[in-house]
C-alpha cells in the first residue's frame, strides 16, 4: 500500500507539472494558432479516427491468437469493446497499464478463467512491448541517419539501443531454453519455508500462468509471428497518423518525419504511462522533435493536441462500455470453485530441476 501511494504522488507530482508545461506550450503557441490548425485539420479528423479504429482492431485480432483454442468463443466485438474499456483506464488514471490490464482481466473472467485470461492479456501485451522496442530501435536508426546531432547523443543512442535488445535477447533465450523463472524461484522458496502463505495459495495458478506463456510459442509459431505482424502494423498506424497531421495542417510531407514523431511518441507513452494522457510531456516532446526536423514548434504542439482529441473520443467510448462489466475480482469466484488445473509438463520439469 505504501509503495503504490508513493507511485500516485510521483504520478500527481508529474501531473502537475506536466500541466504546467501544456499551459506553457499553449500560452506560447497562441490558443488562436492551434484553434486554426485544428479548423485547418478538419474533416480529416474523421480520417484519423478510422486509422486509430484500426490500430484497435489490429491489436484486437492479436489479442484473440493469444487465447488458448478452447477459449476462443468471446467474440471480436466483444474482445474490442475490451479493449477500450482497458485502455481509458490506462489512460485516465496514475495506475496506467497495471489497473487497465487488471480491469481487462477480471471483465474477461466471465469469458474464461482468469488464469487463460491473464496470460492472454500479458502474452499480447509482451508481444506488442516487444513491437514497440524493434520500433523505437529503428525509430533510433533513422534518428541517427536523418538529423546531425553531436557526437555524445550518437553514443547515448547507440547504447540506448543496446540497453532495450540485451531484455529482448534474454526473454528469447529464456523461451528457447524453457527456463519456467517464477516456478524455479517458487520451488526454491518451498525448499527454504520461505514461501508466503498467500502466494502458496496460488502457487499451483502461478505456475500453470508462466507454462501458458512459455509454451505459446512452441505452440503456436506460426500464430506468433502473425500477432508480431499485426503489432508492429498498428505501432505504422501511429505513423499514418502523424504524416497525415503533419501533411495536412503544415505541408509538411515527409515519411521519416512522421516516423520521428510516432517514435517519440512511443518512448514517451512508455517512459511516462503512469501520467494520466501524459499531458503536457506529450506535446513538449513533440515540439521539440519537430523543432529539431527544422519546423516551428507550433507544429509540434498542435500535432499532440490533434491526436489527445482523437484519444479523448476513444476514451468517452471505453468509459461509455465499462457499465457493461464487472471490473472486480467477484468473477474470480467462479474459477475458485473449479477443478485444480492441471500443470503442464514444462512446470513439472522446473519442479523436479
Amino acid at each position: 500500500m505504501k509503495q503504490l501511494n508513493r507511485y500516485q504522488t510521483l504520478g500527481l507530482v508529474w501531473l502537475v507539472a506536466g500541466l504546467a508545461l501544456f499551459g506553457f506550450l499553449v500560452y506560447r503557441t497562441g490558443v488562436g494558432t492551434i484553434v486554426s490548425n485544428i479548423e485547418l485539420f478538419g474533416a480529416y479528423f474523421l480520417l484519423l479516427l478510422l486509422i486509430s479504429g484500426l490500430r484497435q482492431v489490429l491489436r484486437t485480432f492479436a489479442w484473440r491468437y493469444c487465447i488458448e483454442p478452447e477459449h476462443r468463443q468471446v467474440s471480436l466485438w466483444e474482445l474490442f469493446k475490451l479493449r477500450l474499456v482497458g485502455d481509458a483506464i490506462t489512460d485516465l488514471t496514475f495506475a496506467g497499464p497495471v489497473l487497465g490490464e487488471t480491469a481487462k482481466t477480471y471483465a474477461m473472467g466471465e469469458h474464461m478463467p482468469l488464469t487463460f485470461s491473464l496470460s492472454s492479456i500479458f502474452i499480447e501485451n509482451l508481444l506488442y512491448s516487444l513491437a514497440v522496442i524493434v520500433f523505437i530501435i529503428s525509430g533510433a536508426f533513422v534518428l541517427l541517419g536523418r538529423i546531425a546531432v553531436p557526437g555524445q547523443i550518437r553514443v547515448a543512442t547507440v547504447a540506448g539501443m543496446l540497453a532495450l535488445a540485451a531484455p529482448v535477447l534474454v526473454a528469447l533465450w529464456l523461451i528457447s531454453r524453457r527456463r519456467l523463472v517464477i516456478s524455479g524461484i517458487l520451488h526454491w522458496l518451498e525448499e527454504k519455508d520461505w514461501l508466503p502463505q498467500r502466494i502458496a495459495r496460488k502457487e499451483t495458478r502461478l505456475k500453470l500462468f508462466e507454462a501458458n506463456v512459455y509454451e505459446f510459442y512452441g505452440k503456436n509459431r506460426g500464430a506468433f509471428w502473425l500477432i508480431m505482424l499485426l503489432e508492429v502494423l498498428a505501432n505504422l498506424g501511429g505513423v499514418i497518423e502523424a504524416y497525415i497531421i503533419l501533411g495536412v495542417t503544415f505541408g509538411v510531407y515527409g515519411w521519416p518525419y512522421a516516423y520521428l514523431v510516432e517514435w517519440m511518441n512511443r518512448v514517451v507513452n512508455t517512459v511516462f504511462a503512469f501520467v494520466p494522457l501524459r499531458v503536457g510531456i506529450d506535446e513538449g516532446s513533440t515540439a521539440l522533435t519537430v523543432k529539431s526536423l527544422g519546423y516551428a514548434s507550433a507544429a509540434g504542439v498542435s500535432l499532440a493536441i490533434i491526436r489527445k482529441v482523437r484519444t479523448l473520443f476513444w476514451i468517452g467510448v471505453g468509459l461509455l462500455l465499462t457499465a457493461q462489466y464487472t471490473l472486480s475480482p467477484k468473477a474470480a469466484s467462479r474459477e475458485s470453485r473449479e477443478p485444480a488445473p492441471v500443470i503442464s509438463q514444462a512446470a513439472k520439469q522446473s519442479e523436479s530441476s
